[in-house]
């Protein structure tokens, strides 16, 4: 097998898989009464069409000539030996727009080490290669007909198409990671939280302990900005961001704050206070029944009642008696 080289935009989290062709090669033209499959199993430089990491296929390119009635399809294969492969997944065949690129979306899990080939369907009519490379480490596996998903394929044992290179190119998105939570806690309500990580492309869903944000958006493939689900509960929550290429969950975690209303009947003033600043709520108007006064009072009424979570500096109101 070649040697893989990854071509990838720092701005992008995705990896380009494959090639397809570019000045100064040249299409090769593609077509046979019968259908056909083909696998790169090595190339001089540039992207490789191995796997270089487990994650999702998210598009696929070619390139296609200037005639009429193109199509063709593309396969992924993993190998099993040095001529026997599986397909494992396969898109296609697709009608082809002449002269120019061509490329489609598609969600494919791969696994490392899974190799890009392709497919051309009976007078596919494709220029499904490009050739005269110069270098004599570029070769293709070719095998008549077209094995469908599942199925194991052994290959013909001489190697083709020296200085060839199949015409086809895949976006492969690695599964996420996350690194932060900024903040890490908030208001059991609206809380805004920024989530750092990477590979944050075709982001499907964010969660905390399980529950939906309420709304997210993608800032970067870095950064991912959420509201987090109301919670009923003083609690602390993993976050969980899902993309095409899987699920990713923070060693870090969410904690939810809030004002938990104190039991503060039979308490003097001062006493009342403290548990209402401790539970991270707010002293609220003070009335006095009878001869009560804010030294020798005592809570005999309070709302809200004790044991409701609300919002992070809530007022406690409280009625004081001898």
């Amino acid at each position: 097998m070649a040697l893989v080289a990854i071509w990838a935009s720092a701005a992008s989290a995705q990896v380009s898989v494959g090639q397809t062709v570019r000045p100064p090669f040249e299409l090769l033209a593609c077509s046979s009464p019968t259908a056909y499959e083909e696998v790169q199993v090595s190339v001089g430089d540039g992207s490789g069409y191995s796997m270089p990491v487990s994650g999702t296929l998210t598009s696929w390119s070619t390139n296609a000539g200037p005639g009429p009635g193109q199509s063709m399809g593309i396969k992924v294969y993993r190998p099993l030996d040095e001529l026997r492969f599986q397909v494992v997944a396969e898109d296609g065949p697709r009608a082809l727009t002449s002269g120019g690129r061509n490329s489609f979306p598609v969600e494919i899990p791969v696994q490392a080490g899974d190799i890009l080939g392709i497919f051309v369907p009976a007078n596919g009519n494709a220029e499904c290669r490009f050739g005269q490379t110069g270098l004599g480490t570029d070769f293709y596996r070719y095998n008549p007909g077209s094995s469908p998903s599942g199925a194991v394929v052994e290959f013909s044992p001489g190697l083709f198409g020296t200085e060839e290179r199949l015409n086809a190119e895949a976006s492969l998105l690695p599964p996420p990671a996350v690194s932060s939570l900024s903040p890490s806690s908030g208001p059991i309500k609206g809380a805004t939280v920024a989530i750092g990580g990477a590979n944050f492309a075709v982001v499907k869903g964010v969660a905390f302990g399980g529950i939906p944000a309420k709304s997210f958006s993608v800032d970067s493939e870095g950064q991912i900005t959420a509201v987090a689900p109301d919670s009923s509960t003083l609690s602390r929550v993993s976050v969980a961001v899902t993309t095409a290429a899987g699920t990713a969950t923070s060693s870090q975690t969410f904690a939810y704050e809030g004002c938990k209303v104190p039991k503060l009947k039979g308490r003097k003033l001062r006493a009342a206070k403290n548990g209402i600043r401790k539970s991270r709520c707010k002293l609220g108007s003070v009335k006095k029944r009878g001869d009560a006064t804010a030294k020798t009072g005592k809570v005999a009424k309070q709302s809200p009642k004790p044991g409701k979570v609300l919002l992070p500096g809530t007022k406690v109101k409280v009625t004081l008696a001898e």
